[in-house]
């Protein structure tokens, strides 16, 4: 294969990558605002004027099913955004290594690897979010902290993570997804689906205490939601991403502290 033909069938596959990872995200956010835009909650504690989950009440087992779904969904939708450098530019590496082989499978294995890691996230965090529930500390389904002790701690707690040697380390391999690939790359289809299960967890390490703030805004708060995303997308991203990092950091505990004294 001549470098004429190599150049823009690589193109088409870049291409077609960008186009399916920009569905998937897509899908996420439509969901999440359908399910937003449909929500409504009784006084006799059930779920009115909703296709999504029609006369459950918050004790049923298909509730549990329901937050972990919600969290899944959330965090594809937040987090999936943040890896497309790394995605993308592992993409030009294979295709580097393996000129014969095409790269769209070994790309979505790697992608399938990270949101496992995410996805398993998710059902942590609606098991946290049930457990509030029960204690009463959030309320039900939007999952708001109705203790503003709580939610200062919590913000405290989140924006405290953020100046830590922990954070720094894993935000260091999201800003620099060329290191990672040098460093960690495995060869094979499933050296793909590993490396993503290592970029993910590198990824849940700098951003897990930032999604829990959405325990604070709502977890079904739209606009934190998306302002979350963008600001753990410009963490990795954008030039001193590591500053911004910290200025949020120092922000959030402000932030806990007058929650708490307000």
């Amino acid at each position: 294969m001549n470098t004429s033909t190599i150049t823009p069938l690589l193109l088409r596959q870049r291409v077609l990558l960008g186009i399916l990872l920009l569905v998937m995200v897509g899908l996420a956010w439509i969901y999440l605002i359908w399910m937003a835009s449909n929500m409504a909650i009784s006084d006799s504690g059930q779920i009115a004027n909703s296709a999504l989950m029609p006369a459950m009440t918050f004790s049923d087992t298909s509730y549990i099913w329901w937050l972990f779904v919600m969290w899944a969904v959330m965090s594809v939708a937040m987090m999936l955004p943040t890896s497309l450098p790394m995605v993308m530019l592992f993409s030009r590496f294979w295709r580097g290594r393996h000129p014969n082989i095409e790269p769209v499978k070994p790309t979505l294995l790697l992608v399938l690897g990270y949101l496992i890691v995410w996805i398993s996230f998710g059902f942590i965090a609606a098991l946290i979010q049930l457990w509030l529930e029960h204690l009463e500390v959030v309320t039900p389904v939007m999952g708001r902290m109705s203790s503003p002790i709580v939610g200062g701690l919590v913000l405290m707690g989140a924006g405290l993570y953020q100046l830590t040697p922990l954070k720094t380390a894993c935000l260091s391999k999201c800003r620099t997804p060329m290191m990672f690939l040098n460093t960690k790359w495995r060869e094979g289809r499933s050296g793909s689906f590993f490396m993503g299960l290592d970029h993910g967890t590198f990824c849940l390490g700098c951003c897990w205490a930032l999604m829990l703030v959405m325990f604070v805004a709502g977890v079904m708060n739209l606009f934190w939601m998306a302002a979350l995303a963008v600001l753990m997308l410009a963490e990795k991203i954008v030039p001193k991403g590591d500053m911004l990092a910290r200025i949020s950091g120092w922000g959030l505990m402000a932030c806990g502290v007058l929650m708490i004294l307000t």
